[in-house]
């Protein structure tokens, strides 16, 4: 009986997420065509104010329902005063679908609207590309070492584009997110990678480097996200939405970026890059310890807890 009512529960919260999505896509189609066939500034800058608008409405309506209905409780720690006219690059730890969720839901008001490095092919899903697309989503097209070996151009493809994102950046807020992991963590992912982490995948610096040295000057900081299920060694989003994981951790604190690591020469600099990666992995370390004591079934959970379910506590607690 107890699985019924979750799995009715996780139903529910994805039939609002569905009914949401479809009159959202009312008002966003006509905006991003005008987006894309106007050949003004002046009539585009308003399309993509209402664009945002659009979409932060339906991060509030979708993040409720399915947080909602799955009664899990959030325990938030941000480390920094709010910035939401600011523009950050943020990065994460990524072991669910549920991550992008719940990252939205948190960021939506202290920080600037999110864009994703997202791969190219979710470009051709219906409504979800467009939006992306509309919202200057960075597509990513991603080769093997094999293919950029015989043609070392290809690189540049992915250099134009996070060019081309920041450039439009520049002149909107925005919360840059990078999961430099690359892809979800699991236990299959880490064996195949002979990750040294219990819970993580060794971490990416292209992705991070590349926004770094798009944004330049204009950016205000650079942010870390930690995200732990809590006793929940390999989290599922489905799980969470039905109400089977009770409990998740989320903080954000604010990274110090070496002097000697500032947007520099990554593409072509050996020493620049190994620094990069050492300073990435030392903080992945760190994270790696954190989330593994939380995600552990034998850690008890919290029972000081008070409606509704999102807790913003601003200060250290499990994390």
């Amino acid at each position: 009986m107890k699985w019924l009512v979750q799995t009715l529960r996780g139903s529910a919260g994805l039939g609002v997420v569905l009914v949401a999505t479809l009159i959202g896509f009312i008002p966003l189609l006509p905006l991003a065509l005008v987006k894309l066939l106007a050949p003004w500034q002046a009539v585009k800058r308003p399309a993509t104010s209402a664009l945002l608008w659009v979409s932060n409405s339906w991060i509030r309506v979708i993040s409720g329902a399915l947080l909602g209905f799955s009664g899990v409780r959030i325990y938030y720690d941000q480390q920094m005063p709010d910035r939401p006219d600011g523009r950050f690059i943020l990065i994460s730890n990524h072991q669910s679908w549920a991550d992008v969720l719940l990252l939205i839901h948190i960021i939506n008001k202290p920080f600037p609207f999110p864009r994703f490095f997202i791969k190219e092919q979710l470009r051709w899903l219906p409504i979800v590309g467009l939006a992306c697309w509309a919202l200057d989503f960075p597509f990513m097209k991603r080769y093997s070492r094999e293919k950029l070996r015989r043609n070392p151009a290809l690189r540049n493809k992915d250099i134009d584009t996070v060019n081309r994102c920041c450039a439009v950046f520049r002149e909107w807020p925005v919360t840059i997110i990078n999961y430099a992991e690359g892809t979800r963590s699991n236990a299959a992912k880490r064996a195949d990678a002979d990750s040294p982490y219990l819970t993580m995948l060794p971490p990416k610096t292209g992705g991070i480097t590349l926004a770094l040295q798009g944004m330049g000057e204009l950016l205000d900081g650079l942010l870390d996200m930690t995200v732990a299920y809590v006793n929940t060694p390999a989290p599922k989003f489905w799980d969470l939405i039905c109400g089977r994981i009770p409990e998740v951790t989320i903080r954000v604190q604010p990274l110090q970026l070496p002097a000697e690591l500032h947007p520099g020469t990554y593409g072509s600099n050996n020493g620049y890059r190994r620094h990069f990666k050492r300073w990435l992995e030392d903080i992945w370390d760190d994270k790696d310890a954190e989330v593994a004591a939380i995600q552990d079934p034998a850690q008890p959970q919290k029972t000081d807890f008070t409606p509704p379910f999102f807790v913003d506590e601003r200060k250290a607690d499990r994390l």
